[in-house]
Formats: structure tokens, C-alpha cells, sequence
């Protein structure tokens, strides 16, 4: 008899199957598309320049600020279903994001030593399921290794549980899959460029290892009941779901 096959899970999988499962059946086992968002774009294009212009960095090319813009450039002639005339809204708001994390980082572009590194790993070698991603870069420093993970949107005054989760994600994989330990995890929010950054925490490591083997077991049960509330509003598939929250009749209302 054929053996199970391991549950492959990553920081966004996990993310959304503690959001909501039903959510995660939509979009992991029925494989209805997300509805397109021009912010997700965005990122996109701005991960896949500052990729490139790193790797320059790295290998000892020139990277300045002309190199960035024509990065920015190449990306656009070259992608299938994008133009600056029609999109562009997506066009300048790419273009301001670099544009802005070029003014405040020139004096110090950093040592990246890993840029867009994928992984697939276990936690524990008992694990059966498996974790994958990407990470946006790797640095070395002076202080250590130093994780970096771009945000396209505005600094919050602290990191979320949500961002420490990714963090803490990817210093686990970086250790284990690169034998690099990671003395600072940084979150970089493109819109006001402001990095946030914070310690490796081995107590939250170890519950966010034991959350993906939760989630990966009850997902290998085919447990995806839906969890509605008022959290229904952030989600996708708000529009199509039978189970989604809806605000009691005259909740909000002034008396």
C-alpha cells in the first residue's frame, strides 16, 4: 500500500489555514484563484527588482541608482501582461517604493550572503509533513547573520504576531537547511522604509514549529471547518463563502 503523502506547508499556508481552514480549502484544495489585488503586484515587482540589484551587489557589479531604474525597466519589457500605459498606477507605485528605499539606503546597501533563497525543510526530523518558502535576503553583519524580509506597506509601531510568525518561520529554516544561526530578524517596510527589528526568540521558535505540526495534522484529517467572525471582512473569498460573518441586524447603530 502506498504511503501517505507528507502535507507541504509554508508561513502563508499556515497563516491562512489559523485564519480561517475553510478559507485554506478554497485556495489550497479546491484551488479557487484569489481575486487580483494591484497591492500583491506590486510586491511582487519590487521583490523581483531588489532581487536583481542585490545579486549585482553581491558579484561586485555596479549598483547604483541608474542600475535600479533600468532593473525596474527590464522588468516591465519583459512581462507578459504588464505595461506602464496599462497599468499605470502599478508602474509609479513600484517605481516610488524603489525609488525611496534607494534614497535611504545608498550610504549602506548591506552584505547580503542569500537573496530569494528557497527551502524546503523539516522542523524535527520526526515531522512528517514538510516547510518551504523563500526568503527575501540574507545578510551578513557585524552583529551576525541578519534575516530581511520586505513589506510593500507602512511600518506598524510594533511587529505582529503575524510578522514574528514569518520571522521566526525563516530563522528556523535558515538554520537548519543553510547551518547559519540568525542573530537578527528584520522586517523592512518599503512604504516609509523603516526596518523593524528583533532577537531570535527560541521559546516562540519552538510554538511556531509546533503550530505548522498541528495545522499539518489536522490538514492531513481534511479538517477545514470554517471559522466565521468579524475577520470575514479581510478575507478573499468573502463574496462566494456560505459560512462568512455578517454584522448583527442594527449592531453599530447610534440609540
Amino acid at each position: 500500500m502506498l504511503g501517505r503523502v507528507p502535507v507541504r506547508l509554508s508561513f502563508t499556508k499556515l497563516d491562512l489555514y489559523e485564519f480561517c481552514p475553510f478559507a485554506y480549502q478554497y485556495r489550497y484544495v479546491e484551488r479557487i484563484p484569489v481575486p487580483f489585488a494591484a497591492r500583491l503586484v506590486v510586491g511582487a515587482i519590487v521583490h523581483a527588482v531588489l532581487k536583481s540589484f542585490f545579486e549585482r551587489l553581491r558579484d561586485g557589479l555596479r549598483a547604483g541608482s541608474a542600475e535600479l531604474r533600468a532593473l525596474h525597466a527590464a522588468y516591465w519589457d519583459n512581462a507578459p501582461r504588464l505595461t506602464p500605459e496599462t497599468h499605470p498606477d502599478i508602474w509609479q507605485a513600484g517605481r516610488d517604493l524603489l525609488e525611496g528605499f534607494w534614497t535611504a539606503n545608498c550610504d549602506d546597501l548591506g552584505r547580503p550572503v542569500l537573496l530569494e533563497a528557497r527551502f524546503r525543510t523539516r522542523f524535527d526530523a520526526a515531522d512528517a509533513h514538510t516547510v518551504e518558502g523563500v526568503i527575501d535576503r540574507v545578510d551578513a553583519g557585524d552583529e551576525g547573520t541578519e534575516i530581511i524580509d520586505y513589506k510593500s506597506g507602512a511600518a506598524p509601531t510594533q511587529l505582529t504576531q503575524r510578522h514574528r510568525t514569518q520571522l521566526h518561520t525563516y530563522a528556523l529554516a535558515v538554520e537548519r537547511e543553510f547551518g547559519l544561526r540568525p542573530q537578527r530578524l528584520t522586517a523592512y517596510f518599503l512604504r516609509d522604509n523603516r526596518a523593524i527589528s528583533i532577537p531570535p526568540d527560541d521559546a516562540f521558535a519552538t510554538r511556531v514549529a509546533a503550530r505548522f505540526r498541528q495545522a499539518a495534522g489536522r490538514i492531513e484529517a481534511e479538517v477545514y471547518d470554517p471559522t466565521p467572525g468579524p475577520h470575514c471582512a479581510h478575507c478573499d473569498y468573502k463574496d462566494r463563502c456560505p459560512y462568512r460573518w455578517r454584522e448583527p441586524l442594527g449592531a453599530g447603530r447610534r440609540t
